[in-house]
């Protein structure tokens, strides 16, 4: 259950705020913030319900686990997603998220039934008549970034995102308490955000964000984000249209730090992040887009074989009892574990996805790969998209990891994920 529980009564004092939809357009700038138009009615809601179920099953032999730890993805879960919107008059508004979800785990290990809530958001919001200051009190989840599978300028700490495998994941789709101002004119827009840090660093109590738009024919915005008592990072994104069918885009970060932990961050005094990528739409509906990632924060070729090599090697020796010294070689095991759970871990990954277009009978398919060139594993997904009616939607999903044991996706600890979600708007 969540700590903070402030947020709960924005929430509770007025419905909440619309979700994405499972269908929206995956190719839409989500960075952009525009001013919201609420029409003259004194009071408008939305409601949308999802609910899902999702099986992840685990591998019994991987090469990290020392067998004295579990991964805890190895769950079955029925979820409940309830977001609303409200808006109260033409200045005023509010939404919200609420996500709960009832788990058992599937092992011999782990059976126990656990149930749990989150707040996802809770947000309060004023807008002046000409819909130029919109100010927001709350929990909220912003998204500054333009990427599909690598979305790096989405800065705040810690990064939700990654690494985009499990789109469901309410620690996802959590947001941060904060208050933010936006101001709009013309194709400009500026807007500032006070953060309270989710950061584990005990030094780290708030963060600050600016972020400076143009949206035209080209669409642009440079970012400035600040941690207590740090140096500022900075993030740009890029958008604009190649033609009538294609859309190019880029997005560049920069850090005084390194953002995974065992790794060496003494190495060069500022990391870069740049992700390009390019859609192509046809006329008659169907889509495909590529993206390539350069990540300096990653593991180099010889760090990550260190790394990985020498837990596999540790996780060996206590699972078949001949460890010398148990407790060095559990760490060892455990660090490369959390490596590989942090995501993007390596250093050069590239993206590839095709969406059919909708047939008659609203089905619709979508294929993706996601690819680390730096040892080529690969993450697989397959999606089976359905409308039924305006308000009824559903999405069947597979992963699939493919890899050798040593490998970035090869080293995930589920053999394959299963999802299937419905949607319900009214």
């Amino acid at each position: 259950m969540m700590k903070n529980t402030w947020p709960f009564l924005i929430v509770f004092a007025s419905p909440m705020a619309l979700a994405g939809d499972p269908f929206a357009d995956p190719f839409a700038d989500p960075f952009t913030e525009e001013a919201i138009a609420i029409e003259d009615d004194i009071h408008q809601s939305r409601v949308e319900l999802k609910s899902y179920y999702q099986n992840n099953n685990l591998r019994s032999n991987h090469p990290l686990n020392p067998g004295l730890s579990l991964f805890n993805d190895d769950t079955r879960f029925v979820g409940l997603d309830a977001s609303l919107e409200s808006n109260w008059s033409d200045q005023w508004s509010t939404r919200g998220r609420v996500y709960s979800r009832y788990m058992v785990g599937s092992s011999d290990l782990d059976n126990s039934d656990r149930y749990d809530t989150y707040l996802l958001e809770g947000l309060l919001q004023w807008q002046s008549l000409d819909q130029n200051l919109v100010i927001e009190l709350g929990r909220k989840t912003p998204k500054w970034s333009n990427g599909y599978n690598y979305d790096i300028a989405n800065m705040l700490t810690p990064n939700r995102n990654l690494p985009n495998i499990d789109q469901d994941n309410p620690l996802q789709a959590k947001g941060w308490d904060m208050l933010s101002a936006q101001y709009y004119s013309g194709h400009w827009s500026l807007a500032g955000y006070l953060v309270k840090s989710d950061s584990e660093s005990p030094n780290i109590d708030r963060e600050a964000v600016v972020r400076l738009g143009y949206q035209n024919d080209h669409e642009f915005s440079f970012l400035v984000h600040k941690l207590d008592e740090g140096k500022l990072a900075y993030g740009a994104t890029f958008s604009t249209l190649l033609g009538d069918e294609t859309t190019f885009r880029a997005e560049w970060t920069r850090h005084p730090y390194r953002q995974l932990n065992l790794l060496d961050g003494q190495e060069r005094s500022h990391y870069q992040r740049l992700v390009l990528g390019t859609t192509y739409a046809a006329v008659d509906g169907w889509s495909l887009t590529g993206e390539f990632f350069y990540n300096q924060h990653g593991a180099s070729d010889s760090q990550w074989q260190q790394i990985t090599t020498l837990a596999a090697s540790s996780a060996d020796l206590v699972r078949t009892g001949q460890s010398q010294n148990i407790g060095f070689d559990i760490n060892q095991a455990l660090a490369g574990i959390g490596l590989m759970g942090q995501g993007w871990s390596r250093q050069r990954y590239g993206s590839l996805m095709f969406m059919s277009e909708q047939s008659e009978d609203l089905w619709q398919l979508r294929l993706g790969t996601q690819i680390s060139l730096d040892d080529s594993s690969k993450l697989h997904r397959i999606e089976v998209l359905k409308s039924i009616n305006d308000n009824l939607s559903a999405r069947l999903e597979l992963q699939l990891f493919e890899g050798c044991d040593l490998c970035e996706f090869g080293l995930n600890p589920s053999q394959n994920n299963l999802r299937l979600t419905a949607s319900w708007l009214f």
